[in-house]
């Protein structure tokens, strides 16, 4: 059992509130009835509380029926125990006798900690206490009388070190001497220990090799030379091949905890049987043995298996290999389920809107138990939090949520019989990285679990978009700065700007794709905007998606339903248009035509599609770069567009200047690919200019009262340069590919305007700069440069120098209509060189090999359907166009083909 008694503070909330390092409850042995979650709080609060004795309601491992009986003989409402859970080693459960019968509680132990119903706590004792005096267990019920077991359990596993060992930096490993002793409160599998060193009073991992039972409860048999408690099978089938034929080994059994495998080399086939425990004897082949040694001795002798003894036995290496051997088994994160990891990378996360700020955890999904775990760094083993995916639902963030951050989506662990939830909001470095997890996470969420016709490769997709227009007498005494948060279900995932005025106009149009299935209305919140005080939410509507469903586009006038009922009544009016998509994605071999005739098709039939599709643009430019980068082809769409862009232009000047296809896949293309080139580039100079108190100000109009403009711009070009050489050191981050389709772009332009040799420098500078670098040093929020707002102080000299690098890229300098800026022009014609150098090298690459890159595109169908369906909502544009331009009758039978095959598939 844990050391349930160590020392350390708890600190919980107020009743029904939570830690800062919160998780959801786990289900229990059967059922799990327990009904919280709340909001997540930062600020951690210390309150005392009682729990009885340990001896009281602590039974060690017990089965379930026992302990009910247990429970019924005590026969009082609000009797417990709490018990070692057979099921499922290494966790617990507290077992209940309320008001609706008995009710089981899992509670997980990660790593020293205990969690249960949304709540990490240090002890069990802290749990039972928290529960006796502090909470409810249940709606209205409390835990009031301990069941004590028949006689005291102590189940304590004390090991002490029989070789001293350093820890790994960064690690949560223990250093330690030799005759060091550990209570062991975890076991995390693969050998390793979670433990309290009582010398030094402190918690970490360390490795059983490494260490020997104190309470004498270690069996003989694992003494033994050939028995390698730690060894993995992938390791364990290496040594066996180096040692050759008949060679052995024993070790725990994974399938069955508590017996052992014996492992042996038969003609170049690891053979594995199994060793069962019964009482003192082992039981295996039809026989009971009184020791592994008998077991080895007889096989030694008789065939193991035909034609094979045992011959060699595979030992326990030196002390300088069990060190290498633990070494490599210290892999991290959550030491000892290596094998067990559907998912893992960093993600950033907010536990709450009102936090400010976002932290980059490393989160590892471990899909058999539904959890999302997160801790400091990939080397570490202990969680800083867990969620629970058994309650918790998926809900989409719109990029405007949290004012231009992408690639955000939030979970939602929700309980049943309160209001109360925890949400969680998560943030990926970019889009690809982003779908893979939210892919991954949907089958394990309550709310996005695939239907039946899913698990046939059948897909739904469910698509809301939402527009909000405009408002008519708003009142402005209680509104003057409005802006409206849509919400589905309750669950806030978009915002508009704010804007002002009586009749304020947004026209904000949210497109919200893939949905959950369960969503039933959704909401729009008129809110003020504050500087000084909390924003508050004054009013709003909801409107029920079928409302939606059943028109093809909706768009109607809301009375607003004031939020405060001692506001007066009339809050102003609301118009929304909104349209709901139910799209039917069929499995990918269905789409094998379409797919075949966009990647080896006339690729001016997509640039048809484009033109006609309108708001449609993003979407197909999107998916057809999936569908491109999947086959690992994605340069042929960039460069052939490109070309054609460039051979239809005839002005340099306006050269890529226009929303064009070759434009929009190239912005899109360098949001997916260039995040890490981005963040090379920038962050670390931006994050320099946030914390600068110094103003960047040149504008003389804009200067404050007793300004210092020298000061000013010695700030200034120091930021610049600072910028301008983060830039060019990050060279080596960007993309191969974009590289080599910068290094057309030169070519192609060369060969075309033979006599103007800046062209060579601006084409690639217009693409890399001004679509790329500069937006996102103006909006650093929305490359995830950083996580909060920028000080006005702050975006203001990030414009500038956005405007500036501009200019250098473009080699040109300032003149009178920005006089104030021309004291810029010295820097830039030092630096005018150094910037042609930059691009040149950036684009010296001729050819690129595409078939060793790494491309986490998984849902093509999707991305062909999304074509399709775009094709549907324009044929009839494209039948006629296919009237003039032939090659388009194909698409058009393609289309039409697919239609009739979904529809096929709906009925």
């Amino acid at each position: 059992m844990a050391d349930h008694n160590k020392s350390g503070a708890w600190s919980p909330t107020s009743p029904g509130g939570t830690t800062d390092d919160s998780v959801t409850m786990e289900i229990g042995d059967e059922d799990d009835p327990l009904s919280e979650t709340q909001e997540c709080v930062e600020e951690l609060v210390t309150i005392p509380m009682t729990a009885p004795p340990e001896n009281q309601w602590y039974h060690g491992r017990l089965g379930r029926q026992t302990a009910e009986e247990r429970l019924r003989s005590a026969g009082e409402i609000g009797s417990y125990l709490v018990r070692e859970s057979e099921s499922k080693s290494g966790s617990y459960v507290l077992s209940y006798l309320g008001k609706n019968g008995l009710t089981h509680f899992r509670i997980s132990a990660i790593c020293g900690d205990y969690y249960i119903g949304g709540r990490r706590f240090e002890t069990l004792c802290l749990l039972v206490g928290y529960y006796t005096s502090q909470s409810y267990l249940l709606k209205e019920e409390q835990l009031k009388l301990p069941v004590p077991p028949p006689e005291p359990v102590d189940d304590r596993r004390r090991v002490i070190a029989h070789l001293p060992f350093s820890k790994m930096p960064e690690t949560d490993e223990l250093s330690f001497e030799k005759g060091d002793v550990f209570v062991v409160l975890n076991e995390m599998g693969d050998g390793w220990l979670w433990v309290k060193a009582q010398r030094v009073d402190k918690e970490g991992q360390i490795h059983e090799a490494l260490v020997e039972d104190l309470n004498g409860s270690i069996d003989p048999d694992e003494t033994l030379p050939y028995f390698h408690p730690g060894i993995t099978k992938e390791d364990a089938v290496e040594k066996l091949r180096e040692a050759g034929q008949g060679s052995f080994l024993v070790r725990p059994s994974e399938n069955s905890p508590g017996n052992y495998s014996l492992f042996v080399l038969c003609d170049k086939t690891v053979q594995r049987f199994r060793i069962e425990k019964e009482g003192r004897q082992l039981f295996m082949g039809g026989r009971y043995f009184d020791g592994l040694e008998a077991i080895i001795e007889r096989y030694k002798k008789e065939e193991i298996v035909e034609s094979f003894t045992l011959v060699t036995p595979v030992c326990k290496g030196s002390a300088e290999h069990l060190y290498d051997s633990i070494r490599q088994s210290s892999r991290g994160p959550i030491t000892g389920r290596g094998q067990k990891l559907d998912m893992q990378g960093y993600l950033f996360i907010k536990k709450s809107q009102k936090v400010k700020k976002w932290k980059s955890m490393f989160f590892v999904l471990l899909g058999h138990d539904r959890q999302l775990c997160f801790m400091e760094n990939e080397k570490r083993s202990k969680p800083k939090g867990l969620i629970d995916l058994t309650y918790s639902s998926f809900y989409p963030v719109h990029d405007s949520f949290f004012g231009s951050r992408p690639n955000c989506f939030q979970l939602i662990t929700i309980a049943s019989a309160t209001n109360h939830y925890q949400i969680y909001y998560l943030c990926a470095e970019n889009s690809d990285f982003a779908q893979t997890w939210i892919k991954v996470l949907k089958p394990y969420c309550v709310n996005t679990q695939p239907t039946r016709s899913q698990s046939r490769s059948l897909k739904e997709l469910r698509t809301l978009t939402v527009e909000v227009c405009d408002a008519r007498s708003i009142p402005t005494k209680t509104l003057p700065h409005p802006y409206c948060v849509v919400s589905l279900n309750n669950v806030r995932v978009c915002r508009t700007q704010v804007e002002e005025g009586t009749n304020p106009m947004w026209d904000d149009k949210f497109i919200l794709d893939d949905i959950p299935c369960d969503i039933e209305d959704f909401s729009i919140i008129i809110c003020n905007h504050s500087r000084r005080t909390k924003d508050q939410d004054i009013a709003n509507i909801t409107i029920p998606v079928v409302d939606v469903k059943d028109t093809d586009c909706y768009d109607k006038w809301h009375t607003l339903q004031a939020l405060n009922p001692t506001m007066r009544s009339d809050t102003g009016s609301l118009r929304i248009r909104a349209r709901y998509l139910h799209e039917i994605i069929m499995p990918e071999d269905k789409y094998s035509t379409l797919k075949e005739l966009i990647l080896n098709g006339d690729l001016s039939n997509i640039l048809e599609l484009f033109n006609l599709c309108g708001n449609d643009r993003i979407p197909v430019a999107k998916a057809l770069l999936q569908i491109f980068r999947h086959e690992k082809q994605e340069k042929v769409i960039l460069k052939t567009m490109n070309d054609f862009e460039i051979a239809r232009e005839e002005e340099v000047s306006t050269l890529f200047r226009s929303t064009s296809l070759a434009t929009t896949l190239m912005d899109q293309y360098m949001k997916m690919t260039a995040t890490q080139f981005v963040s090379n580039s920038l962050q670390e100079s931006i994050l320099r200019i946030l914390d600068s108190k110094q103003s960047c100000e040149l504008n003389p109009t804009l200067l404050e009262s007793g300004a210092d403009i020298a000061a000013n711009r010695d700030n200034f070009l120091y930021h610049l340069n600072d910028v301008t050489e983060s830039i060019i050191k990050a060279i080596g981050s960007c993309p191969v590919v974009l590289r080599f389709i910068c290094g057309c772009l030169q070519r192609s332009v060369a060969a075309k305007w033979i006599n103007d040799e800046s062209v060579r420098t601006r084409v690639v500078s217009g693409f890399i700069f001004l679509r790329l670098l500069c937006p996102a040093i103006i909006n650093p929020k929305s490359f995830n440069l950083i996580s909060e707002t920028p000080t006005e102080m702050a975006s203001r000299t990030l414009k500038l120098v956005a405007k500036a690098l501009q200019n250098l890229a473009n080699l040109v300098e300032f003149g009178a209509k920005e006089s104030f800026m021309e004291v810029i022009n010295p820097f830039i014609k030092r630096n005018k060189e150094r910037m042609v150098v930059f691009l040149d090298e950036l684009s010296n690459m001729s050819e690129v090999d595409t078939s060793r890159l790494q491309v986490n595109i998984n849902d093509v169908a999707r991305n062909l359907a999304t074509i399709h369906q775009i094709c549907a909502s324009h044929l009839i544009e494209l039948r006629k166009l296919s009237e003039s331009k032939t090659s388009l009758r194909k698409l058009v039978a393609v289309s039409e083909i697919l239609s009739d095959h979904k529809k096929r598939y709906m009925t």
